[in-house]
């Protein structure tokens, strides 16, 4: 019974409620959840303090019953600008689009799990009734109270690992880095430097453990210099790679841990004489169109970029449908190892091992 009378009390929770708790009006509730109006910090953390309190839900179904159009979908990502988001963002767009859904999009700009909790209250009282979720905001919101509460269908795009109250649709992002790692020790690279992304994105530790792995059942050992930290963006790429180009030991390699990065390093290994893939190879993860279309074009553990979207927008409309329970576990499809003319044996050059 006191479960029964708990759950009474939620479902009466509304925007009022939370305005009186704090003493507000609820256009000052509403522009706090929307990140709009001026409102003072100490306000806006009071308001947020009284969400999370009284469990207030924005509720979708009366929104739907109000006019609200077609399903519609809430994409979350960060604002990183970079080949695979946008690819990501163009994949949400078509895969919406196939099934009749709409799209609502929010960009964050803090990687943390008040902001990411902020946009979810933003893309509901958009009308989002299921949500699409682009590392970090996946691994965030996964350990969020308030997002556990809400009990909306989730699916995280190219994440690394199952998360609670979600699911995952990923590829098997250590076994990629191994394999990536493995092609060019066969092809004869001992000396091999390996950009990580963000260590708040699951699989930036993935692809660094597969990097790990191929080296250590290779007998070889990683000089700590030869691993540098980046942040998915072009301009960290072209960081690491001027510092791995400057400093010894030389790597004849560099694996990065996303294209765009990749692309930082052609960059700055031709901007310093070097060609590609004769003084220096390059492999990456994504295969977006810049990478293809970059010179030479890049080798790659490529995404199926598309398909993750379908799955995962597949996924939440089996729940909206009343075809499942809310998405959870984990999908894994399949990676494919692409090799371009960025990569090739290591020659004898000067500071180039053989």
């Amino acid at each position: 019974m006191p479960a029964r009378r708990a759950s009474r009390i939620r479902v009466a929770v509304t925007l009022q409620t939370v305005a009186d708790r704090v003493g507000v009006s609820t256009m000052t509730v509403s522009n706090v959840i929307n990140g709009r109006g001026k409102v003072s910090a100490e306000t806006r953390s009071r308001v947020k303090e009284a969400i999370r309190a009284t469990g207030y839900v924005p509720n979708v179904a009366a929104r739907r019953l109000a006019g609200a159009a077609g399903t519609r979908l809430g994409l979350l990502y960060p604002d990183v600008r970079s080949p695979f988001l946008t690819e990501v963002l163009l994949a949400a767009l078509a895969s919406a689009n196939t099934v009749g859904a709409q799209l609502i999009v929010r960009e964050g700009r803090l990687a943390t799990v008040d902001h990411a909790e902020q946009l979810v209250m933003e893309a509901i009282e958009a009308g989002a009734e299921g949500l699409l979720l682009v590392p970090p905001y996946a691994e965030l919101l996964s350990g969020s109270d308030y997002f556990q509460r809400l009990g909306i269908p989730a699916a995280a795009i190219a994440g690394a690992a199952p998360l609670e109250g979600m699911q995952t649709v990923r590829i098997d992002n250590r076994g990629a880095a191994n394999q990536l790692t493995t092609h060019l020790i066969q092809a004869g690279h001992t000396q091999i430097a390996f950009i990580t992304g963000p260590m708040d994105h699951g699989d930036s530790h993935e692809r660094l453990l597969g990097y790990q792995d191929a080296m250590a059942s290779h007998d070889l050992s990683i000089e700590p210099s030869l691993v540098r930290s980046g942040r998915f963006s072009f301009q960290s790429g072209c960081e690491a790679a001027e510092s791995l180009i400057a400093e010894p030991p030389h790597p004849t390699a560099i694996l990065a841990s996303n294209d765009d990065m990749g692309l930082g390093v052609l960059w700055v290994a031709q901007r310093a004489g070097l060609r590609v893939p004769e003084d220096l190879s390059v492999a990456a993860f994504d295969d977006t169109a810049a990478s293809r279309r970059a010179w030479p074009p890049l080798t790659v553990a490529a995404q199926p970029t598309g398909a993750m979207t379908d799955a995962a927008v597949a996924a939440i409309l089996a729940n909206l449908m009343g075809k499942g329970e809310l998405p959870s576990g984990e999908l894994v499809l399949p990676y494919d190892l692409i090799v371009r003319t960025s990569s090739a044996p290591p020659i004898t050059l000067g500071r180039v091992e053989v």
